[in-house]
């Protein structure tokens, strides 16, 4: 194992026991020896890699959304290769061929090819209630300190603007395009998982992993998302 691996694999630990206590006594109640205690670290390794607490909390979320990043950028990529992916159009076809009569502007046919595209997405909707807690107590303590929610801000700035142009790609190999601005459009879409993963915690609490419900996500798909005839060639609504 390289240094660099090494360093990395430390970090995650790190990271992961900082859900841990984060999620057990709230951020600003975890002191980094606890942190330390919990991973099996000196506070020498925690300093090697992160100067405060704050620099976890940042590289916390910097993952975070990350992970919806290469979600939809592993789907766009999937889509790009796929000359057979679905449009409602296509699902119309179909179903005309099998007989249930749907056209192309059904709201099963739309409906259809938005649920498709929530299940070709590859983001953690399995997820631990340590980790759901931990990041919504991260959210919760960046409003109490702004010159941390500044930082994250900055962090997941250049994160969002990426997820705004992926986003606006899937929709266009779907054949659809948003009703809204695409920045609308995305940040209800997380608010609507925050919402979904806090539910599932509730409903949950002593499970080792929740399933994150789709389902809101799709209404507000089904909502602000649309098939027209010549989106092949109109972009979606500006952002």
């Amino acid at each position: 194992m390289t240094i660099s691996q090494r360093r990395q694999r430390t970090r995650s630990a790190l990271q992961d026991a900082a859900l841990t206590v984060f999620a057990r006594r709230g951020v600003a109640g975890a002191s980094i020896e606890e942190i330390c205690e919990e991973g099996g670290f000196t506070r020498g390794a925690f300093y090697s890699n992160y100067a405060t607490k704050d620099e976890l909390v940042l590289a916390l979320i910097d993952e975070e959304f990350a992970l919806a990043v290469a979600g939809a950028s592993d789907l766009k990529d999937r889509l790009d290769g796929d000359p057979d992916r679905p449009t409602a159009r296509g699902r119309a076809i179909s179903g005309a061929e099998a007989g249930d009569g749907d056209t192309a502007d059904s709201p099963a046919a739309q409906r259809d090819v938005l649920r498709h595209a929530l299940e070709q997405f590859r983001f953690p909707f399995s997820s631990t209630p340590t980790r759901i807690i931990a990041m919504r107590d991260i959210e919760v303590h960046s409003l109490r300190h702004p010159e941390l929610r500044m930082r994250l801000d900055d962090v997941t700035r250049t994160h969002k603007e990426r997820l705004y142009t992926m986003v606006s790609d899937i929709l266009t190999h779907y054949g659809a395009r948003s009703t809204v601005p695409l920045r609308t459009l995305v940040d209800i879409c997380h608010s609507c998982y925050d919402t979904a993963a806090k539910d599932a915690v509730v409903a949950h609490p002593d499970a080792d992993t929740v399933d994150v419900d789709r389902s809101m996500l799709l209404t507000v798909l089904v909502s602000f998302v649309e098939f027209p005839e010549d989106c092949g060639s109109t972009d979606s609504a500006p952002s």
